[in-house]
């Protein structure tokens, strides 16, 4: 399934901006609280309240909020409904739902894969399905056709995950996968007779957008966010104020790929990919459907950015070695128990995440571990910049996100597809080394042809250290001549501080004309 709401797909969009009079409107559902046997969500309710804020910031002043027992099928229906009737020409109208998402069986003979997708609301009930309690993805998608005239726009944001065999939300600070009872294909009751939840045969109109919390085999995910001591959030709406909040330092946004001052759909969306998957290790990504016709409209302006965050990234010691390494001084702070950034044991070698991966190996000195805590850093300043549309790190031949055991086949690609350009690519393994990976020596100076390039970056076995790499690839409209110095003067260096300050400066400088991608890698025993 492609999204929780599959048939919310959106056709085009029609307006270039919001215009100056229109205004932006909203219907917030987020549902926490379930009947056993399906689990209670902790992030919602921290996700529909940051949205709120969002919107008040972006002036919208129509915000109705629907949370557990208030959102049923007649009052998300009613709510909607009339919203349309108060929208005016050039609205935008934000649905937002953020819960749990699940499947049932399907007599739809469109739906291939026999599969509806719905939303479990707070009271329903898995052995007794109330039609009050969920509402059906071709029920919704009629409401959001047939209550709003084409002349008003409707973005559908789903923080849900696509199927009811994994939950969103995760137990303490861990991301967890928990299956549910008789979860998938579970047969549910007729919903009353709706004409308005018909949609109409002729299609999609085209004033419908969609952005899903992850891809068709993905879970949307929950958890706190960006530190272990953090609140639990859900890894979409998190992202989505990181790309309405973090600037360079010319004061654009640094979802902002072209520079040109303005987040179009088309880099909201793309910056939302990236950062979903770093957030999450790669267990998932946001989707989105923005057709290339209209992929510069403009709907959010950027918000006012956060204080900064100058707290050292906590550490828990997981032995005596450790403990006696972290109480010296170091960009951490060492904690003995609570939830950490990190949890690191100098005897074994290993750092794991607040998530529990193993994102490094090997590390017995404190000089390692800031290699660690550093490349965190740079790889985190560096994922709001990302432009996937343009240039695309892909590792192989396994499936995106999973573990490459020891000895096992690596392929590391790059496609680029656009004007002419000058591909750089480096890795920063898990301890921040910086390795130069392209162009090395016989590899000419990088130049790929205009129209779709595809570079072999290496073919190589995973060996230690093991952990989590990170392939970074630019590419430039000239020879990136500076970068190229920079990089060589720190290779096989533990420096990836000054490996992203310098793609930073080079994204910078070229204003609009290059483009960065990461690529995640990881590798075990």
């Amino acid at each position: 399934m492609r999204r929780a709401l599959a048939g919310l797909a959106a056709a085009v969009l029609t307006a270039a901006a919001v215009p100056a009079h229109a205004e932006i409107r909203a219907l917030i559902v987020a549902v926490s609280k379930y009947q056993d046997p399906i689990p209670t969500l902790e992030g919602t309710p921290n996700d529909a309240a940051a949205l709120k804020t969002l919107l008040v910031e972006q002036g919208a002043k129509d915000i109705v909020s629907l949370t557990d027992g208030q959102a049923t099928r007649t009052t998300i229906r009613a709510a909607l409904h009339d919203l349309g009737k108060r929208a005016k020409p050039g609205d935008w109208v934000i649905f937002y739902y953020a819960g749990h998402g699940a499947q049932a069986k399907s007599t739809d003979p469109t739906e291939t894969d026999g599969l509806d997708e719905f939303l479990p609301l707070a009271k329903f009930s898995v052995t007794k399905p109330d039609p009050e309690q969920f509402v059906l993805d071709n029920d919704l998608h009629g409401w959001l056709m047939n209550f709003f005239p084409t002349s008003v726009n409707v973005l559908q944001i789903a923080d849900a995950c696509h199927s009811g065999t994994m939950n969103r939300a995760v137990t303490g600070s861990v991301f967890k996968r928990r299956t549910l009872d008789n979860p998938l294909a579970i047969s549910l009751p007729p919903a009353p007779p709706d004409p308005m939840a018909v949609a109409p045969s002729a299609g999609d109109p085209p004033n419908l957008v969609y952005v899903g919390a992850a891809q068709d085999d993905q879970f949307a995910l929950e958890g706190p966010l960006p530190r272990g001591d953090s609140p639990n959030r859900g890894l979409l709406t998190y992202a989505l104020e990181g790309v309405l909040t973090e600037r360079r330092p010319n004061g654009h946004l640094t979802a902002d790929q072209n520079d040109d001052g303005r987040l179009s759909l088309a880099e909201m969306t793309s910056s939302l990919e990236t950062r979903t998957r770093e957030l999450s290790s790669t267990q998932q990504w946001s989707s989105a459907d923005v057709p290339p016709a209209n992929e510069r409209t403009v709907v959010f302006q950027p918000l006012k950015p956060p204080p900064p965050d100058d707290r050292p990234v906590e550490v828990k010691a997981a032995d005596d070695k450790a403990a006696d390494a972290l109480a010296g001084r170091g960009p951490w702070a060492s904690i003995p128990r609570g939830t950490p950034d990190l949890t690191w044991s100098a005897e074994e070698g290993w750092v794991k995440d607040s998530r529990g991966d193993r994102v490094a190996e090997g590390l017995t000195s404190a000089e390692q571990l800031t290699g660690v805590i550093e490349k965190r850093q740079a790889i985190s300043d560096l994922s709001g910049s990302a432009n996937e549309r343009v240039i695309k790190v892909q590792i192989g031949p396994r499936p995106a996100g999973q573990l490459y055991k020891n000895g096992e086949n690596v392929d590391l690609v790059v496609v680029h597809e656009g004007e002419a350009a000058y591909l750089t690519a480096f890795n920063l393994a898990g301890d921040g080394t910086v390795q130069m990976l392209y162009p090395l020596d016989g590899d000419g100076d990088g130049r790929m042809a205009a129209g779709k390039a595809r570079v072999v970056l290496a073919r190589t076995k995973a060996a230690r250290p093991f952990g989590v790499d990170n392939v970074v690839a630019i590419a430039t409209p000239t020879e990136p001549k500076l970068l190229r110095g920079a990089l060589g003067r720190i290779d096989g260096k533990r420096q990836p501080l000054v490996a992203s300050g310098a793609v930073r400066d080079e994204l910078d400088q070229a204003k609009g004309r290059a483009a960065m991608s990461l690529g995640e890698l990881y590798t075990g025993p």
